[in-house]
């Protein structure tokens, strides 16, 4: 996939005149680059915002470099079932039109958090229950984790750009936890409301995510916890940590299985999410609560941390 495309190639993909995308540029509400050469350029992450911001179609996907919307049957974007939909491709161990489903949503206009918490949820619940029926359950559930994977890893791609001045966030999936789906989902999530995320994925002990949070010195910390051999341990650790963390002016939030019905009372050290759309909502609010940045300090910040506005 390209980093940045021409007007012409991103007329021809949401089918309308080059002319069309140059007057856009040139009052603003499509940002473009110069090359040395005086030509514009533009971001792929922000012609994608530009189409899901007025609800453009694409016309011809091969010219953002999402070939894989071919799949996708003309009518797709009006089916009620989109759950089930994916879940036929991701039980057939359809790699392009799963794919496809996912990226397509999201050039529709759906968040990662709907995408998540909606069809992607429902497919994988669905698809995890087959191994209760036959052996082959099993390779069919591992087929289709590994495909959402890689197809939320590309959709990454196209989320908006983070800066040098973007707030850390860092989170895993807990010891003892081999999922890799609910971080990687979690990551996306919250790097979608503007935050610079590292996702340590699944088998994270304690110890090595506090490491890792004094090394980034986040705002946000997030915990995925689907199995845990001692859950009162577990909510008596987080706990704690979750006291650190607010001392260091950091909000720790937690989601999955193995604390979905822990009452929120109990545990007011943490945030539990019971949803992505809940993580969502609580990541913009953290944001909405830092102070701004200016440009200066934001270059400042370019070599301090691993996102930057041309990553």
């Amino acid at each position: 996939m390209e980093q940045t495309l021409s007007p012409s190639q991103l007329a021809r993909a949401i089918g309308v005149s080059e002319s069309s995308l140059k007057r856009w540029v040139d009052e603003g509400a499509l940002q473009a680059s110069r090359t040395v050469g005086g030509h514009r350029r533009i971001a792929i992450q922000e012609a994608v915002r530009f189409i899901r911001a007025i609800g453009a179609s694409l016309v011809q996907p091969d010219a953002l470099g999402l070939s894989t919307l071919r799949e996708l049957p003309p009518d797709w974007s009006r089916r009620e079932d989109m759950s089930g939909t994916l879940y036929e491709a991701l039980e057939a161990g359809h790699h392009a039109r799963s794919t496809a489903m996912i990226h397509g949503l999201y050039l529709q206009g759906w968040s990662p958090a709907a995408i998540f918490d909606g069809p992607v949820r429902d497919a994988m619940t669905k698809l995890g229950t087959l191994w209760l029926h036959a052996e082959w359950g099993i390779v069919v559930e591992h087929r289709a984790t590994n495909i959402a994977i890689q197809a939320i890893s590309q959709l990454r791609m196209l989320l908006p750009s983070t800066t040098a001045s973007s707030p850390m966030a860092i989170g895993c999936a807990i010891d003892k936890d081999p999922y890799l789906l609910p971080s990687l989902m979690a990551s996306a999530v919250v790097a979608d409301q503007g935050f610079c995320d590292v996702n340590l994925g699944p088998l994270t002990p304690l110890s090595v995510l506090k490491n890792a949070e004094r090394a980034y010195q986040p705002r946000l910390v997030w915990i995925a916890a689907s199995v845990s051999e001692d859950r009162d341990a577990l909510i008596a650790d987080l706990c704690k940590y979750g006291r650190e963390l607010r001392e260091r002016n950091c909000e720790l939030l937690v989601g999955g299985r193995a604390v979905e019905d822990v009452p929120a009372a109990a545990v007011p050290e943490m945030t539990l999410c019971r949803s992505m759309a809940q993580l969502a909502d609580v990541a913009k609010g953290i944001l909405r609560k830092l102070p701004p940045v200016d440009q200066d300090t934001d270059d400042r910040l370019g070599e301090a941390t691993g996102c930057d506005s041309d990553e």
